[in-house]
């Protein structure tokens, strides 16, 4: 979701510092807090083929390798394959059954068979020797892995190694947080483990099967004896048609075919439906629905939605000390009046505590870790420790600006009315346009970025329900919306200074 006729000249900060398009942030209600995409958790709430759309659990999923049975790929251009029909016609056996002339015929009716056909690069099964299948859809004869021993092999270890690593995390914690005075179990009284009691009471351990494996497992072994390569193999003529390419063989990496005569269809991979949480909080910020047909969503807090949007309509040339118009939209997209009024940065009310000084560097770095981490209570709207380039400095009005609320029956009307104040340009249903001055200081070298920050401070008034109270809820009664006070901050993209 991006805009189509203008770049990303408007770009919000997020609470972690990340310069973002308001498409692409999401605004969580419970927190108050604009959110990017690295200070959210990932959940993956169903597996479905994007070709068939099936859907499937993700126990099934696993046991399928993530790939679906009935829809297939072209190993040569990658595309999705097609289904094509043809009329098998049957062998006539004609046999002479005595010198005179008697001949005996079988007439059969044509059956209908099936076959695999690519409509981008016309790849069909039947260049490779794929039998037709009298089905169509499923029933497609499948390779078997020449290694799959030896890959169960080496999963039983990798998983028997990480289960005994575990074990033994688990004894050294045990061990470093001693239970003084009350004992909850009798083996945290006697200093007894749980493998030492099983072994004291003679039941097999629990972990038989992962000291099994390592036992049993036969490591690999370097060998010296290599195929020799064909005596032809510099002086034969390469077909370059006839060898397949790199994404061709590492599309296959069980069996990476040399020539393209040994390609076969690829398995359509599964899609994923995700659901997308808030680290801070951790309510659900987007959930979609659990149809693969389907494109809505149960829960879509997009800041597109509840973030005032900045959109810039025209500027000047920006020149190093000189003054330059700028024409701003705003736009209220909530279903409630707001109040907007323009700030410098600088200007914003500081939280009573801040976060270290941290770069980006580090933000990304927490943020990819694979372990849930919430972010902190108070996290700054612009923390101090990133540095955002801004050459030039907008002049905002004293005023307070009021947006009515979003009328989706106002799109279709055409008539905006036009305002004589200095700053206000016109205004349209849930729209007002501002006419600002953008003011460059002299030291600005020309050819830099001429970038301007702008703070925001509107209202909002959140229809989430308060969490219960000790005195609890009078039956009947609906609990009143509150009203806050938001702020954020915009990067806005004027070009390039001009000498």
């Amino acid at each position: 979701m991006a805009y189509l006729t203008q770049p990303d000249y408007v770009k919000y900060i997020c609470s972690c510092g990340q310069l973002k398009p308001i498409t692409s942030l999401y605004f969580c209600r419970h927190c108050l807090k604009i959110r990017c995409g690295f200070c959210i958790c990932h959940e993956v709430d169903s597996h479905y083929c994007a070709n068939c759309l099936e859907n499937m659990p993700s126990s099934e999923a696993r046991l399928k390798k993530n790939r679906c049975s009935s829809c297939f790929d072209c190993p040569s251009c990658f595309h999705t394959l097609s289904t094509r029909a043809t009329l098998a016609q049957p062998r006539q056996a004609a046999q002479d059954a005595a010198a005179g002339g008697d001949t005996k015929v079988e007439n059969k009716q044509p059956k209908k068979m099936y076959y695999l056909s690519c409509f981008n690069c016309r790849w069909t099964s039947r260049d490779v020797g794929i039998p037709d299948q009298p089905v169509a859809s499923g029933g497609w004869p499948e390779r078997t892995n020449p290694f799959t021993t030896r890959m169960n092999q080496l999963l039983d270890y990798y998983k028997a190694i990480a289960q005994q690593e575990k074990q033994e995390k688990l004894e050294r914690e045990r061990k470093k947080f001693a239970i003084r005075g009350k004992y909850i179990t009798l083996t945290d009284k006697t200093g007894l483990t749980g493998a030492m009691a099983r072994n004291i009471a003679g039941l097999p351990s629990s972990d038989g099967g992962s000291s099994s494996a390592i036992a049993n497992f036969v490591a690999s072994q370097a060998s010296e004896d290599v195929d020799e390569l064909p005596e032809d193999i510099y002086t034969k003529e390469v077909n370059l048609k006839q060898i397949t390419s790199m994404a061709q063989r590492l599309a296959s990496p069980e069996w990476q075919p040399a020539t393209v005569s040994r390609l076969h269809p690829l398995a359509k991979l599964l899609s994923v439906k995700r659901s997308q949480r808030c680290r801070a909080c951790d309510h659900n910020l987007t959930k979609p629905e659990y149809n693969p047909g389907s494109i809505k969503f149960k829960i879509e807090l997009l800041a597109y939605y509840h973030v005032p949007e900045v959109k810039v309509i025209s500027f000047e040339t920006i020149k190093p000390g000189e003054k330059s118009a700028l024409l701003i939209k705003l736009t209220n997209p909530t279903g409630h009046e707001m109040q907007v009024r323009l700030l410098q940065p600088e200007d914003l009310p500081q939280p009573e505590e801040r976060e270290e000084p941290k770069s980006i560097e580090k933000s990304l770095e927490k943020s990819l870790n694979l372990e849930k981490e919430p972010l902190p209570e108070t996290v700054p709207d612009k923390p101090s420790g990133v540095r955002v380039p801004a050459s030039s400095r907008v002049c905002p009005p004293s005023m307070t600006l009021s947006l009515p609320q979003r009328d989706d029956a106002a799109e279709y009307d055409d008539d905006a009315h036009h305002d004589t104040d200095d700053v206000i340009l016109w205004r349209k249903s849930n729209k007002i346009a501002l006419r600002l001055e953008v003011v460059t200081e002299s030291t600005v070298a020309s050819g830099v970025p001429a970038n301007a920050l702008l703070a925001l401070e509107y209202s909002y008034r959140n229809t989430v329900p308060p969490p219960p109270t000790a005195g609890g809820t009078l039956a009947g009664t609906t609990p009143a919306p509150r009203d806050h006070t938001l702020y954020t901050t915009v990067l806005l993209d004027l070009g390039v200074v001009s000498g």
